[in-house]
This record gives structure tokens, C-alpha cells and sequence, in this order.
């Protein structure tokens, strides 16, 4: 909302009461940071990792005003280049030939500089917060704060807490079971304060374990983000049932998404309907938030911090994302390398005809999360072929997972017939042959049926794929809203 400067007096941020169009998201950096990019070659510093020395802007880093190293590369196994600011001199700016010492932030003087206009903006989202309550109070089941552990998610407890009545709202971590070790603690630590506090505090879990899901359905990719459903959105549809004893519940998700973070949230607004979960509302209190604004409510709120940030992640999502790369990558598996090594595993094994080299370069330069389709991998089988021709449509199910009549409930009415079966669709009564073989069957039905009712032919295509495919994720249970698929 506000842009910031560097200030050289306490190292810290300036908030200037002019707005920004743009943020370039500084964040604060610890020394654990400084000691794996090779700081201490360079400067002098303390190790401790309670207070921050720098600020980092993208590949940028800043000490008291001034710029005084880039980074540069970087992927899993490999450090960024480190490249330190010169003076005129040549010399390393504040570096070791200088005599000085680097000095942590000046946190209580930072934030007492930025006291006015962050109270203004804490007031300002607190107000909307209570607005969006009131207005939506009498006519919904739940209110939600979604809770990931992270920094933004964190702010944005604290200032629901301040909104809203104790038990008008419960919070809801979604432990996709690839969080970041750190965030457990941070976890851990929110519950007990909530607990204390009298705020309901719920974690929602995927019956898959991740092991089990990324060996079921091959890695996650950009455009496969098959994962973010599963193993988040969907238990915590669940658990919102299970909290309100409906199926068909209405509520809204408190979320701390930011414009800033990225051109696609860029587009995002405060309120939206259907868009995060399908039939409910989610609203973004701090959608206009800087990272500089939300790292300085958080030192003035003395709010918990992730250790994972204090490890040179700027976020603290998934582990190992299919979103991720480049330095992130490196700062991730250079504090956490046991836990990825157990994803390279899984990627590993999901290779068809690749050699050592070839699986190598795959996971360093980011080829498994390229991944569009199933066709590379090696457990891939293809259970559910359709062929059409002139005659209609013939579907071979191999092996499938699941009962095809139960799916075929989804749409319409099924009656057994002589030499197959009826279904009623939206009045109309389309019948389709049905052969058993050895190991699944076979279905085909008239190319007339399939021409003149396209509808009808995608959703009876579909209900085979399902029976074919289907491995219970519950992401279909999840949404819908009439409890009808378990």
C-alpha cells in the first residue's frame, strides 16, 4: 500500500506516505542466510540469528541504505554467485579491509519510526474485516481464517483476532504433509496461543500420505497442480463440514493473499464467490500489503517468525513446490536436503528411459515441474481407451479402480437392458451395449446418441475415465456441495 526507503539510521524500513503501483517485496535477512551465501568471507558479522542484519530485494542485498551484494544462479545442489558491492576504491563496501563490523536492525527504533502510518493501515484493514463480518454475519455457516504457517497467513490472524468476537471464526491449517519443518513450530506455536485465547484451531490432513500421492499420480507439475486440491483445499472443505455438520455449508475464507507476490495475484480482488473453493466466498483483508508492511507489523506485534525465513526462503509454502526454483531451490535443500532428497526420490522413480545424467539435469533444471501430461512417466497405463468411428463410440476400461454404476449416477437414472443398459438423461433414454472381459469391459454406443448429444456423450465419457482412474483423493466429495459422492 505504502511505498518504503532504506534507512541508514537503524538499517531498517521507511514506510513514505506515498502509495506504490510496485514492490520489489524486501525481506529481512538473518545471518543462517548470510553464512550459506559465503557473507563472512566478505564482512564481518555476529552469529546470531535473533535479530537481521540486511534487507533483500530480489537478488539485491541492503545494508543501512546502501546496496552491498548481488547473488546470481543458483538451482537444488548449487549456490547462487555471490558478488559484492566495490567503492570507489575498489574495496568491499563495509567489508572486512573497512575495520567494521555489520550491525543487526535497529527493530524497536524501526518500528517506532513507522508507528503512525501503520497503525493508519492496521485500521484501516481492521475495518474492512468488520465490515466484510457484518454484512455476511446472518447468512453464512463459518467464518474462516486459513492459516498456513507462513508470515502473511500469520499477520492475518493477528488482525482478525483484533476484528472480530473470540468464537465468531475458526482458524484452519492445511497440512499437505510438505510443509517446511519450520512450519510445524509455527504451527505449533499458533495453536497454543489460539487455544489460550479461546480461538477454535482445527488442521485439516489428506487420509494420502505425500509418499503415497506422489507415487499415485507422478510428481506435481506447474499446470498438474493436482496436489494444492488434495492435499489442501479438500481436507479443509472436509473439516468445515465436519465443524458445521453440513454438507452444504456456506462460509468465507479469511486469506492472506497479496497483490505484490505475483502478476497473476496482481488481478485478484478483496471478494470473490467460487473462486478459491466452489460455493464459497473468500476474502483477502491484506490484499494490498507490501512485504515490507507485513514484516513490519510483524516486528511491532512481536508475531512468532518462521525460522524458515531466517534460512533465505522468502516463502514458507511447500517444501518442495513444482513453483519453485532457481536460488529458492538451493536455499531450500541446503537447510533441508534429508526431506528433498525423499522427493528427488519419487521423481526418481517416476522416469521412464532416462539415464543417471538425463534424471540429473531433470530435477536441477526444473524439467519435472515442466511436466504437462502422464505420458513420461513409468507407472503410467493407460486404462480407460476410447475409440470413434463411424459406427459410434467404443470405450475399453483395463483394470479399473472403481464401480462405473456408481458413477453413472452422477447422471441418470441406469436400467438394466438385454444386451446392455438404459440410462435416463434430462428426459431422454439412451441405451449403450456392455461386454465383461477378463480384465474390465467394454462399452460402445451409437454414433447418432453421441453427434446429437454432445452434453450427454462428454458426461458418459467421463463417468468411465472416473471408474478407470478414480483412487478416492476426495477432491470430487469436496466439491459437492450435496454429499452425494464419498
Amino acid at each position: 500500500m505504502y511505498s518504503y526507503s532504506f534507512d541508514k539510521e537503524t538499517g531498517g524500513l521507511l514506510l513514505n506516505s506515498t502509495p506504490t503501483n510496485f514492490s520489489k517485496e524486501p525481506r529481512p535477512v538473518y545471518a543462517q542466510e548470510m553464512d550459506l551465501l559465503g557473507f563472512a568471507d566478505y564482512w564481518r558479522y555476529e552469529a546470531q540469528n535473533e535479530t537481521p542484519y540486511l534487507w533483500a530485494e530480489s537478488n539485491t542485498y541492503w545494508y543501512r541504505g546502501e546496496p552491498i551484494a548481488r547473488i546470481k544462479g543458483g538451482d537444488l545442489y548449487h549456490a547462487p554467485i555471490l558478488t559484492p558491492a566495490l567503492d570507489e576504491n575498489g574495496e568491499v563496501v563495509f567489508g572486512k579491509t573497512s575495520g567494521k563490523i555489520l550491525r543487526p536492525i535497529d527493530i524497536a527504533e524501526m518500528c517506532k519510526k513507522n508507528e503512525a502510518l501503520l497503525t493508519v493501515l492496521e485500521n484501516a484493514t481492521v475495518k474492512r474485516i468488520v465490515e466484510e463480518y457484518e454484512k455476511r454475519k446472518k447468512k453464512l455457516d463459518v467464518f474462516e481464517v486459513a492459516f498456513s504457517g507462513g508470515k502473511d497467513s500469520a499477520v492475518l490472524l493477528d488482525l482478525v483476532k483484533k476484528a472480530l468476537p473470540t468464537g465468531s471464526f475458526v482458524v484452519i491449517f492445511g497440512d499437505t504433509g510438505m510443509e517446511f519443518p519450520d512450519t510445524y513450530e509455527a504451527v505449533s506455536v499458533t495453536k497454543k496461543i489460539c487455544e489460550a485465547d479461546g480461538t477454535p484451531f482445527y488442521i485439516a490432513r489428506s487420509h494420502f500420505k505425500p509418499e503415497e500421492s506422489w507415487k499415485m499420480f507422478g510428481p506435481p507439475a506447474r499446470v498438474l497442480r493436482w496436489c494444492c486440491s488434495v492435499h489442501k483445499s479438500a481436507p479443509q472443505t472436509l473439516k468445515l463440514r465436519e465443524i458445521t455438520g453440513k454438507n452444504n455449508y456456506v462460509g468465507l475464507d479469511f486469506v492472506g493473499v497479496r497483490a505484490h507476490e505475483s502478476i497473476a495475484r496482481s488481478t485478484y480482488e478483496y471478494e470473490s464467490f467460487g473462486k478459491k473453493q466452489r460455493g464459497q466466498y473468500s476474502f483477502n483483508p491484506i490484499l494490498e500489503w507490501t512485504s515490507a508492511e507485513v514484516w513490519l507489523y510483524i516486528f511491532a506485534n512481536d508475531i512468532f517468525i518462521n525460522k524458515a525465513y531466517k534460512k533465505g526462503n522468502s516463502r514458507a509454502g511447500c517444501l518442495y513446490c513444482p513453483m519453485s526454483g532457481g536460488c529458492s531451490d538451493y536455499f531450500r535443500y541446503a537447510s533441508y536436503s534429508h526431506e528433498i532428497d525423499c522427493y528427488v526420490e519419487y521423481i526418481y522413480s517416476s522416469i521412464a528411459a532416462m539415464d543417471e545424467a538425463q534424471k540429473l539435469n531433470y530435477v536441477q533444471n526444473g524439467g519435472w515441474n515442466a511436466r504437462k501430461n502422464g505420458r513420461d512417466l513409468s507407472n503410467n497405463q493407460f486404462r480407460c481407451i476410447e475409440r470413434e468411428d463411424k459406427n459410434g463410440l467404443s470405450i475399453e476400461v483395463i483394470n479399473p479402480t472403481t464401480d462405473w454404476k456408481e458413477w453413472i449416477k452422477t447422471i441418470g437414472q441406469l436400467r438394466e437392458k438385454k444386451d446392455g443398459y438404459e440410462i435416463e438423461f434430462l428426459g431422454k433414454e439412451f441405451e449403450f451395449a456392455y461386454i465383461e472381459t477378463v480384465n474390465g469391459y467394454k462399452i460402445s454406443i451409437s454414433s447418432t446418441v453421441c453427434k446429437d448429444n454432445p452434453k450427454f456423450s462428454k458426461l458418459f465419457r467421463q463417468v468411465f475415465r472416473k471408474a478407470a482412474y478414480c483412487r478416492s483423493c476426495r477432491v470430487c466429495e469436496a466439491n459437492c456441495s450435496r454429499g452425494c459422492i464419498s
